[in-house]
C-alpha cells in the first residue's frame, strides 16, 4: 500500500502507475497503427491506377487528414497522458488546439463529402458529371474543405473564446465555457450534427435505390424466367457497408461532441467519461482505413499486393506488386461498387 501511495504522488492527477501504463500504451496504439493504416491507403492509392478515382480522391483526402492527426497532434496528447499535464509552452497550446480543431472538421467534412458523392453517383446519376466532372474539381472540393476547416477552427485565436489546455481531456482544445456556447453551438450544433444528418440520409438514400434497383432486376428477370437467388447479396453488403459507416462516425465523434455540450452548460461529468471519449475521437483515424479501404475489394486486393511485394514480388518480373498497368475507367454516374 505504501509503494502505492508513492506512486501517485508525482502524477498530477493521482493515478497509479498501472493505469498510467495501460493509457500511455493504449494512446500510443492508436497513434501509430492511424499512421501505418493511413500511410497505406495513400501508398496503394498512388500507385495502384485503378484506384485513381474520384472518390479515392476523397478518401485519399481523408487519409492524409488523419495522418497530419496522428503525426503533427497525438503525440502531444500521448505525452500529456503520460505527464498528467501539459509541459510545453502556452504559445504552443494555441497551436496544438488550432491543429487538432482544423484536422478534426477537416475529417468530418471529408466523411461528409465522400457521402454526398457516393449519394448523387447513384441517386442523382444526372447531377452526378456536372458536380463532379473531374479530378480537378475534386480536388477543388478537397481545397474547400481544408478552407472550411481552417476558417471554423481559428475564431479562438482572434478573440471568439479561447485555446487552453484541458486537463481531464489530456489536450489542448478549445475552452467548452457557457461564455463561449455561441461557438460551441456553431462547431457541434452545426458542423458535426450537420455532416452527421447529411451522412445518415445519404447512405439511407442509396440503400434505398439500389434495393429498389434490384427489385426492378429481379422483376424483369422472373417475368423472362431467369433466376435470382444471389439478388439479395447486393443489398446486404451495401446495408453492411452503410451501417457500418454510420454507426462508427457516430461511436466515434458523437460521444465527444455530447460531452463538451454537457459541459459547456455548466454540468458535471465524471472523469472516466472524458477518457473514453477522448479515445473514442482519436480512434476515427484509426478506424478509418477500415471502413473506407479495407471494405472495398479493390483496396482489399491492393493492400495484399502490397504488403506481400516483397515476399512474392519476383514471382513474375512483369507484374507490378501495386498492379500498375490495367486502368479502370472512372467513376461512372450510374455505377456503385457495392463494397465500397
Amino acid at each position: 500500500m505504501a509503494s502505492m501511495s508513492q506512486s501517485t504522488t508525482h502524477d498530477p492527477l493521482g493515478r497509479p502507475l498501472v493505469e498510467i501504463g495501460f493509457q500511455v500504451t493504449l494512446a500510443i496504439l492508436v497513434c501509430l497503427v492511424s499512421t501505418l493504416g493511413n500511410v497505406l491507403v495513400v501508398y496503394v492509392i498512388n500507385k495502384d491506377s485503378r484506384l485513381k478515382s474520384i472518390t479515392n480522391i476523397f478518401i485519399h483526402n481523408l487519409a492524409l487528414t488523419d495522418i497530419s492527426m496522428a503525426t503533427l497532434h497525438m503525440p502531444f496528447w500521448v505525452v500529456s497522458t503520460y505527464t498528467g499535464t501539459w509541459i510545453f509552452s502556452k504559445k504552443w497550446c494555441e497551436v496544438s488546439a488550432s491543429i487538432q480543431f482544423t484536422l478534426g472538421m477537416a475529417s468530418i467534412l471529408n466523411m461528409g463529402l465522400i457521402a454526398l458523392n457516393r449519394y448523387i453517383r447513384v441517386v442523382k446519376p444526372a447531377l452526378y458529371s456536372k458536380l463532379f466532372a473531374s479530378k480537378r474539381t475534386a480536388w477543388f472540393y478537397c481545397f474547400l474543405v481544408w478552407l472550411v476547416s481552417i476558417l471554423l477552427a481559428t475564431p479562438p485565436l482572434y478573440g471568439w473564446g479561447e485555446m487552453a489546455y484541458h486537463a481531464k481531456f489530456s489536450v489542448c482544445t478549445f475552452g467548452w465555457k457557457l461564455k463561449h456556447i455561441s461557438y460551441a453551438i456553431l462547431i457541434v450544433g452545426g458542423l458535426v450534427n450537420g455532416v452527421t444528418i447529411a451522412i445518415f440520409y445519404s447512405y439511407y438514400k442509396i440503400y434505398k435505390t439500389v434495393k429498389a434497383s434490384t427489385q426492378n432486376v429481379n422483376a424483369h428477370g422472373a417475368e423472362n424466367g431467369v433466376g435470382t437467388s444471389n439478388s439479395r447479396r447486393p443489398d446486404m453488403k451495401l446495408l453492411k457497408t452503410s451501417f457500418t459507416v454510420v454507426c462508427v462516425f457516430v461511436m466515434t465523434w458523437g460521444p465527444v461532441s455530447i460531452v463538451v455540450i454537457v459541459e459547456t452548460a455548466g454540468c458535471f461529468i465524471p472523469w472516466e467519461v472524458y477518457t473514453v471519449v477522448i479515445y473514442l475521437m482519436f480512434s476515427s483515424s484509426l478506424v478509418n482505413p477500415i471502413i473506407y479501404g479495407i471494405m472495398n475489394p479493390q483496396f482489399k486486393l491492393a493492400f495484399k499486393k502490397a504488403l506481400s511485394c516483397g515476399r512474392h514480388g519476383n514471382e513474375n518480373p512483369n507484374q507490378s506488386c501495386t498492379g500498375h498497368g490495367r486502368r479502370t475507367t472512372d467513376e461512372r454516374p450510374g455505377e456503385m461498387e457495392v463494397e465500397h
